[in-house]
C-alpha cells in the first residue's frame, strides 16, 4: 500500500472517529437532559400528590371538628333516639360549620336516613355504599362536574354511634385551575378511557391521551404525563395526571443535534484539509499528527501545541488543535452536567445538606479513618421540637422555611470537618472524626442556644424554634469489636429520646461519649451540655 493510500485511509479513519465521538457526545448529552426532565417530572408529581393528600387531610380535620361538637352530638341524640324533628339541624350546622371550605356536607343516621344534605343525593348514595367495616374513612367517586373527594367520620355520643358525617370537595375544572395555573409548560388533568375529561388548561379538554407513552398533545405542544394515585378511588373513577411540556426539550435536542452534525461536517472537512496538507508537507508535524491520532483512537483528547510558523503543515497543526479544543469543551459540558446530577443525587433539595444516600457512601471511609488514626467518630442527632405543631400552625411552606433556616444555622456554625445531613423530616445529623469527643457536645449545645435565640421568619412572622440533640460516639479501637453506623445511630437516638423525655430543648450525651471523654479528660473539660441539670443516657 502506497503512502498516499495509507494516508487517505488514516484520514478516513479519523473522520469516522470524529463522527463517532460527536455522536456519542450528542447521545450522552441527550441522555443527561432526558433523565433530568424525567427526574423533574417525578419530583413535581410527588409534590402534586402531597398536595392532594394534604387536601384530604384537611377535609378529615373538618369532619373531626364537626363530629367533635358536643351540641351537635346532643342534637343528633334527641333526633335519633327521641324521634324529634330535624328541621333546625341545617340552620345550626350553617351557624357552626358554614365557614368550613367544603363543597358538600352530609349527616346520615345509621339507618341511612339523610338528616342534612338532601341537595346532593348522589353523595348520600355513595356514603351508604362505602360505609363498610374496615373502610379508611375516605373515597372518591365521579360526578357530572368532576371527581368528588369524600371524607367520613362517625358521630358518637356517650360511646353510642348516632350518625355519619361526611364532607366533600369537587375536584372539577375550577379545582384543577387552582392547583395548576394555566401555562404552556405544566398541566393537570383527569383522564378516562384515554381521553381528557377535565384539565387545568381548557385547550386540552377532549384530547386523546397516549397511555402507552403517557403523553398528550394539543397542536405542537406535547406534554409528558405522570399518574397521581388517588388512594381509595374505585376503578371507575377518572385518573389524575400531571404533565410537563416536552416541546422545549425536543426543540433544544433538535437544535443541539443540528449543531453536532454541522460541527461533524466541518470537522470532516478540516480533516480532509489536514490530509491534503500532510501529503504536501512531510516531517516532524506529520509525525506529531500521527501521534495525536493514536491517542485519540485510545479515547484521549490531548492538548496540541500551536505553531507560530505559517507553513501549510503548521497551519494544519493549529487547525487540528482547534478541533481538539472544541471536542474538549463539549466533553467538559457533558462532564459538568454529570457532576451536577451526582451532586443533586447526594444532597437534600430543600436544605442543601447531604442526604441519607451520601451518608451510606462515606460512612465506610469515616470508620476506616477512625481506626487508622485511633480517633473517635461522633454523631450528633438533632430533632426540631414541636415541628408538627409548626406545620399545623404555619402550613408546610412555613415548616419548610423553618427547616431552611435551621440548615443555614448548621452550615454557618459547624466545623470545617463536620459532615451535615438531613436524614428525614425534621431530623438532622452531624458526623465528625475527632480526638476530643466532648467537642461535639459543646457544638451541639452551641447550636441549641443559637436556635433558641434565632427564630425563623416566614412571611414576616417570627416562628420561635428549639432543638433537642443526642450525642454518641465510638472509638477507633473497641473491645466490643467493630462499630457500625447503626450502633452509633441507635445510641444517638436513645440520647435524643432522653432529651425529648426530659422536656426538650436540651442536649444529652450517650454513655459511650462519657466513657470516651474520660480517656481524654483534662481540667475544665465539658462532659455534658444541657439547658437543664446534667444527665447521661446509659443505654
Amino acid at each position: 500500500m502506497t503512502y498516499r493510500s495509507r494516508l487517505l485511509l488514516y484520514v478516513g479513519m479519523l473522520i469516522v472517529l470524529l463522527l463517532g465521538m460527536m455522536t456519542l457526545s450528542f447521545k450522552a448529552a441527550r441522555d443527561v437532559i432526558v433523565e433530568g426532565a424525567e427526574d423533574r417530572l417525578r419530583h413535581a408529581t410527588l409534590r402534586k400528590q402531597d398536595r392532594v393528600l394534604a387536601e384530604r387531610e384537611e377535609l378529615r380535620h373538618y369532619t373531626q371538628i364537626i363530629t367533635g361538637d358536643l351540641r351537635l352530638q346532643e342534637y343528633l341524640y334527641i333526633i335519633t333516639e327521641l324521634g324529634t324533628s330535624s328541621e333546625g339541624l341545617a340552620s345550626y350546622y350553617e351557624r357552626q360549620f358554614g365557614s368550613l371550605p367544603t363543597d358538600y356536607r352530609l349527616i346520615m343516621t345509621g339507618d341511612g336516613e339523610v338528616l342534612l344534605g338532601e341537595d346532593f343525593l348522589r353523595l348520600a348514595s355513595e356514603v351508604r355504599r362505602h360505609l363498610v367495616p374496615g373502610s379508611p374513612g375516605h373515597f372518591y367517586f365521579r360526578s357530572e362536574h368532576g371527581v368528588v373527594m369524600v371524607v367520613t367520620a362517625s358521630v358518637l355520643y356517650q360511646g353510642q354511634r348516632l350518625a355519619t358525617a361526611a364532607v366533600a370537595r369537587v375536584m372539577d375544572q375550577a379545582w384543577l385551575a387552582r392547583q395548576e395555573r394555566r401555562s404552556r409548560d405544566y398541566l393537570l388533568l383527569f383522564e378516562e378511557d384515554g381521553k381528557v375529561l377535565w384539565s387545568s388548561n381548557v385547550l386540552y379538554r377532549g384530547q386523546p391521551v397516549d397511555l402507552k407513552d403517557n403523553t398528550v398533545q394539543e397542536g405542537e405542544q406535547l406534554m409528558r404525563l405522570s399518574s397521581i394515585p388517588l388512594e381509595g378511588a374505585a376503578a371507575d373513577v377518572p385518573r389524575l395526571w400531571f404533565g410537563i411540556s416536552e416541546t422545549r426539550l425536543i426543540k433544544m435536542l433538535e437544535s443541539y443535534q443540528r449543531w453536532v452534525y454541522s460541527f461533524a461536517v466541518l470537522a470532516a472537512l478540516a480533516v480532509l484539509l489536514v490530509g491534503w496538507l500532510m501529503v504536501r508537507n512531510f516531517g516532524r508535524p506529520f509525525a506529531q499528527l500521527m501521534e495525536i491520532t493514536e491517542q485519540m483512537i485510545h479515547g484521549k483528547l490531548p492538548v496540541m501545541p500551536r505553531s507560530e510558523s505559517r507553513t501549510e503543515m503548521d497551519r494544519l497543526v493549529n487547525r487540528f488543535a482547534d478541533v481538539l479544543d472544541a471536542l474538549r469543551r463539549e466533553q467538559a459540558k457533558v462532564e459538568r452536567a454529570h457532576r451536577k446530577l451526582q451532586e443533586t443525587a447526594i444532597t437534600d433539595s430543600l436544605t442543601g445538606l447531604y442526604n441519607r444516600r451520601y451518608l451510606q457512601e462515606i460512612v465506610t471511609g469515616l470508620f476506616a479513618q477512625v481506626v487508622r488514626d485511633e480517633r473517635y467518630l461522633t454523631a450528633v442527632l438533632l430533632d426540631l421540637d414541636y415541628f408538627k405543631a409548626i406545620n399545623d400552625c404555619h402550613g408546610h411552606l412555613g415548616g419548610d422555611a423553618v427547616l431552611v433556616h435551621f440548615a443555614r444555622l448548621l452550615k454557618h456554625n459547624s466545623r470545617a470537618n463536620d459532615h451535615l445531613f438531613r436524614i428525614g423530616g425534621e431530623e438532622f445529623l452531624i458526623l465528625n472524626v475527632t480526638e476530643d469527643p466532648a467537642a461535639s457536645a459543646v457544638l451541639a449545645n452551641k447550636i441549641r442556644e443559637l436556635v433558641s435565640a434565632s427564630p425563623a421568619n416566614y412571611q414576616g412572622v417570627e416562628i420561635p424554634i428549639t432543638v433537642s440533640a443526642g450525642v454518641s460516639c465510638c472509638p477507633g479501637k473497641s473491645a466490643e469489636g467493630e462499630a457500625t453506623l447503626s450502633q452509633l445511630m441507635r445510641a444517638a437516638d436513645k440520647a435524643l429520646y432522653e432529651a425529648k423525655s426530659n422536656g426538650r430543648n436540651q442536649v444529652v450525651q450517650h454513655g459511650s461519649c462519657r466513657e470516651a471523654a474520660a480517656s481524654v479528660r483534662r481540667p475544665g473539660h465539658i462532659m455534658l451540655v444541657s439547658s437543664r441539670p446534667a444527665g447521661n443516657s446509659e443505654s
